[in-house]
């Protein structure tokens, strides 16, 4: 499954997050795979593009970033052209 997770940091929590996400993208939970990271600028911060195995392990994984950030996340599907 493809999941789009965007990623807003949490106030006085920059170092913290970028922690996080060092970690995160460095050992992933198992059954997930990043595709793309961008950082942006405007309402997120950060946009993760991945895949993983089901809902559950995404569900798990985010709720360690509950104390740095808050994210929204999608389950994305490919549309037939």
């Amino acid at each position: 499954m493809l999941f789009i997770t965007c990623v807003k940091v949490n106030p006085g929590m920059v170092e913290e997050a970028r922690k996080f996400g060092d970690k995160i993208l460095k050992e992933p939970p198992k059954g997930v795979k990043f595709l793309q990271v961008y950082h942006t600028l405007g309402r997120y911060d950060a946009i993760w593009i991945y895949e993983a195995e089901d809902a559950k392990v995404i569900e798990d994984f985010l709720h360690q970033s509950r104390d740095v950030s808050t994210t929204e996340t999608w389950v994305a599907f490919a549309r037939e052209m």
